[in-house]
């Protein structure tokens, strides 16, 4: 998380909006892919998808914390 302490204001604003469209294509990937009900998809991509989304959502708020003290 120390990777954004030292990012300018504009920075942090680039960051979140990046991290906010990284959350919506994982979304909608894991939708499309965890939506097929032809084949059968091992539980490790449930844990997988659930992973990734929580570790950009944790930058995310981060972020939001960081710009709200400036």
């Amino acid at each position: 998380m120390a990777k954004f302490e030292n990012m300018s204001r504009a920075e942090l604003e680039a960051k979140l909006r990046e991290l906010k469209d990284l959350y919506e294509e994982v979304e909608e990937e894991r939708l499309i892919i965890l939506g097929q009900q032809n084949i059968h998809l091992s539980s490790r991509y449930v844990t997988k998808y659930k992973n990734e989304l929580d570790g950009i959502m944790a930058d995310i708020e981060k972020v939001e914390s960081l710009l709200a003290k400036e």
